[in-house]
Parts: structure tokens; sequence; C-alpha cells
């Protein structure tokens, strides 16, 4: 009988222990929100960098980035100029056909 009062008092305390975890955790990750999120970190930041970095996109790849997709279209194995010909040659005929 004493060892179902041992174990009975040990579930009960493993039980509460658990509940009291789960409201902890319920207050602090909902509530008070993650602990991360109060962590203070730095970063070197140039508010200018935004406009220079656009500029230098948009000349290699074009204001829209019209250049960038004619690249991927030729494709990067090194016969971008035959594919841009037969791509020429595919408008052509295109353009008579209508």
């Amino acid at each position: 009988m004493l060892l179902v009062q041992v174990l009975f008092v040990f579930v009960v305390i493993q039980n509460c222990h658990g509940t009291v975890n789960l409201i902890r955790d319920l207050l602090q990750y909902n509530v008070a929100g993650h602990p991360v999120v109060h962590k203070e970190v730095e970063y070197a930041f140039d508010p200018d960098d935004g406009v220079k970095r656009s500029q230098m996109y948009q000349e290699i790849n074009g204001v829209h980035g019209e250049k960038a997709i004619r690249r991927l279209g030729l494709g990067i194995d090194g016969k971008e100029m035959e594919r841009l010909q037969q791509q020429k040659i595919r408008d052509i005929y295109l353009e008579q056909d209508q």
C-alpha cells in the first residue's frame, strides 16, 4: 500500500511540474515573447547602400531585369551566341507569319 501511495505522489508531482512548465511556457512565448526577440543586436547599416546597389543592378540587369531574363534564356553552357542567332531567325519567321 505504501508503494502505491509513493507512486501516486510521484505521478502527481510529475504532472504538477509539467503543468507549471506548460503555464510558464505559455506565458513566456505568447505574452512576453521568445527570449531571442528581446536580445539586442547591432548591424552596420548604410541607408545609401540601397540606392547604390539598385543602380548597380540596373546597369547589369536592366531597369526591370530584362537583361537578366535575356541572359537566362540564352543559357549558361557556352552556346549563348548560337542560341541568340537561332532566336533571331525564329523571331524573323514569326514576324513574317503575322
